[in-house]
């Protein structure tokens, strides 16, 4: 690889740092957002929804601007907004105002999510498979890192308020290394040029049912894990580790997947992990709380690179676009909208073990979604 090339790569996983911490840190925070705007877990569930909503405006909006403009100068301008949203979070007095900030952090967040995905699919082209994996990596070591930040935090100054401003502070590098750095460019030709244009279109909405159905699985978890731990019984910042065991797995996941693509097609790999995601739901069931680290690590790993390896699968029978990576996004904000929005009022109508079982629904979801892919991709 040339050297500018590793330069852009380097910039992009590190960036994703960025975006993992972002994505994670609602869920182990949400606790001290409550008592920040003096609201139940109920009310404050509405931040998901918020940032759900931001996500899906953020990523139609991204899907016209990378197809028009160049992707660093639309990539730094989000970076700003994340920048001053993560800034005003401990100043937040009410929950109106966590709202709005949560809305601009969930725009801005999957718009560096779908142009550090496209750069590096642009970058790469047909080799991207074990890149976007490890891109993915550096995300869900950011998502890991966040709840460890906040226990820092607390540590620092009392309460979570510093963790917010540590991770802008990090973000402040990138918009300098992206504005000295030149944008890669959509390739001119594709390999699924010549698949007709109707089984495209049939190929690509099936994807993005399966992009939705994960993404509601994972942010779940993600937002969820957390407060159910200190639901079931858990104080409050030993249930913000049981975010980073699940991020940890996610993390470890990835990185086993880099190496085991040289033997196993993406195929083999999806299905492998659906079927530990499908096995940790149902030991959330039985074994409640009694092994919850556990059970918060299997489902990490049965998550951990699904994304990325659906991506490369798209990749190999899509031509991806700007427009329709941004579309990918919005199903990712609606899956960030939809279910986890859902939850708190689940929990608080029909008790914390519902919350189980919403996940194991997802999961075998999921599964069934994904067969219809494979069978309408002929693979």
């Amino acid at each position: 690889m040339k050297i500018h090339e590793w330069k852009r790569t380097a910039t992009y996983y590190a960036m994703f740092i960025v975006c993992g911490a972002v994505s994670g840190m609602l869920g182990p925070s949400l606790v001290y957002l409550a008592d920040l705007a003096q609201a139940t877990v109920s009310q404050i569930s509405v931040l998901f929804m918020a940032r759900g909503i931001g996500n899906i405006l953020g990523a139609l909006l991204a899907s016209r601007m990378y197809d028009r403009f160049a992707g660093h100068h639309y990539l730094i301008l989000m970076l700003v907004c994340v920048i001053a949203g993560l800034w005003m979070i401990p100043f937040a007095s009410s929950l109106t105002v966590l709202i709005a900030i949560f809305f601009l952090l969930g725009a801005s967040e999957v718009s560096l999510n779908t142009g550090g995905n496209l750069m590096m699919l642009w970058l790469h082209r047909e080799k991207v498979g074990a890149y976007v994996t490890f891109l993915h990596l550096c995300y869900s070591m950011g998502a890991m890192i966040a709840p460890m930040i906040f226990v820092f935090s607390m540590w620092l100054s009392g309460d979570f308020g510093w963790g917010f401003w540590l991770i802008a502070l990090y973000s402040c590098l990138f918009p300098i290394l992206l504005a000295r750095q030149v944008s890669p460019a959509f390739p001119v030709s594709s390999g699924q040029d010549s698949v007709a244009p109707e089984k495209q279109t049939l190929r690509f909405y099936a994807y993005l049912w399966v992009v939705f159905l994960y993404v509601s699985f994972e942010i779940s978890i993600a937002g969820w894990i957390s407060t159910y731990g200190v639901l079931s019984g858990w104080d409050q910042e030993h249930a913000a580790l049981l975010s980073t065991w699940f991020f940890l797995a996610l993390s470890l996941g990835r990185l086993c997947f880099i190496p085991l693509q040289r033997w196993l097609t993406e195929r083999q790999c999806v299905t492998g992990l659906l079927v530990i995601s499908v096995l940790s739901s149902v030991a959330m069931i039985w074994l409640a709380n009694i092994h919850l680290g556990w059970v918060a690590f299997g489902l990490g790993f049965g998550c951990s690179a699904l994304f990325p390896l659906m991506f490369s699968f798209a990749n190999s029978i899509l031509v991806l676009t700007g427009r329709r990576t941004g579309l990918v996004f919005v199903c990712c904000g609606l899956g960030a909208l939809v279910a986890p929005s859902l939850s708190g009022p689940i929990i608080d109508h029909l008790g914390v073990t519902a919350f189980p079982w919403l996940l194991l629904l997802l999961a075998l979801l999921l599964v069934g979604s994904w067969g219809r892919l494979v069978r309408i991709a002929g693979r």
